[in-house]
């Protein structure tokens, strides 16, 4: 019993990581096995996971003394240029009300 016991916890130990080093990173051949992996599929990078959107808007949210900065993001077609804006949100504002309010102005102005 004793070493069933040790020799499933070594196993354990020996394949809790699997996935996640750097040798397991190509695409296994019978599918996606695991979150890693399904995470590879939708194209991971650097920043994370992600999926191409033909006209996105890109929003980063930070914490600033003072308030929240947002930062949206996203190409202009017609005029052939990346439109970058800087919206601050104080801490006497509501942040859900004020991000909702600047997802709309977005959304107008595309």
């Amino acid at each position: 019993m004793i070493r069933w016991l040790w020799s499933n916890i070594m196993k354990w130990g020996w394949d809790f990581n699997r996935g996640l080093r750097e040798d397991d990173i190509k695409m296994p051949r019978g599918g996606i096995r695991s979150r890693r992996d399904a995470l590879l599929a939708l194209g991971e990078d650097d920043n994370g996971p992600s999926i191409d959107l033909p006209d996105p808007i890109n929003f980063k949210v930070q914490s600033v003394s003072g308030g929240t900065l947002v930062e949206t993001r996203w190409y202009d077609h017609k005029k052939d240029e990346n439109r970058i804006k800087l919206h601050i949100v104080t801490q006497e504002e509501n942040l859900a009300e004020a991000i909702g309010k600047i997802v709309t102005m977005e959304l107008l102005q595309k």
